[in-house]
C-alpha cells in the first residue's frame, strides 16, 4: 500500500514522502498514529500544498532544534562515582543518567536521542553528541569524579592525564627458567 508520511518515520522515511509499505503495517500502525495517509488520488493531487506546510514545520523544527543545541553545547555535566583504584567507575554512566541531570536543568530531552555507543565506565572527560534534528547535532562535555575516599588522589592524576582504555598488548613476565637434575 502507498502512503504519504505526515512525520519522519525511523528507517522508512521523511514528511511528505511516498513510501510503499504493506497494508497490515500502514492499516495498523502508521495512520491510526497520524504518521501517515493513504496514497490516494485525491491525497497525492493535496500533496502539494501538503509539502509546503511540511517545509514550514521542518524549518519551525530545525528553529527549536538549534536553540536548543545552543543550551546544550553551554552545558559541562559532572558526574560522581564511585571507582577503583584505576580508574573504573564501579557501575556506569548512562544515557538515562545523562537524559536524568539534562532535565535536572530544565531541558527536556528523550533519552534516545543521546548518542552514547557504550555507557562511560572509566572516569575522565568525554564529548557526547545528542541527535535533535537531521540537521543539528550539538556535542556536551560529559566529565566522571570520583566519589571522595573513593579513589586515591595519585590515581587520580593518572587517568586526568592519560585516558584509560582497554590494554590489547600487556606486558608479559619474563619465564622462569626451571633446573632439573
Amino acid at each position: 500500500m502507498k502512503v504519504i508520511l505526515l512525520e519522519n518515520v525511523a528507517n522508512l522515511g521523511d514528511m511528505g514522502d511516498t513510501v510503499n509499505v504493506k497494508n497490515g503495517f500502514a492499516r495498523n500502525f502508521l495512520i491510526p498514529r497520524k504518521l501517515a495517509i493513504p496514497a490516494t488520488a485525491r491525497n497525492l493531487k493535496a500533496q502539494e500544498h501538503f509539502l509546503q506546510d511540511i517545509e514550514k514545520k521542518k524549518s519551525v523544527e530545525a528553529e527549536k532544534a538549534r536553540g536548543l543545541a545552543e543550551k546544550l553545547s553551554s552545558l559541562n555535566l559532572v558526574f560522581t562515582r564511585k571507582a577503583g583504584e584505576t580508574g573504573r567507575l564501579f557501575g556506569s554512566v548512562t544515557n538515562m543518567d545523562i537524559a536524568d541531570l539534562i532535565a535536572e536543568k530544565g531541558l527536556t530531552l528523550d533519552r534516545k536521542d543521546i548518542q552514547l555507543p557504550e555507557p562511560i565506565k572509566n572516569l575522565g572527560e568525554f564529548d557526547v553528541s545528542i541527535k535533535l534534528h537531521q540537521e543539528v547535532t550539538p556535542v556536551i562535555r560529559i566529565t566522571v569524579l570520583p566519589e571522595e575516599g573513593s579513589i586515591p588522589e595519585k590515581a587520580m592524576e593518572e587517568v586526568k592525564e592519560e585516558p584509560a582504555l582497554p590494554e590489547e598488548n600487556q606486558e608479559e613476565e619474563p619465564e622462569k627458567e626451571v633446573e632439573t637434575e
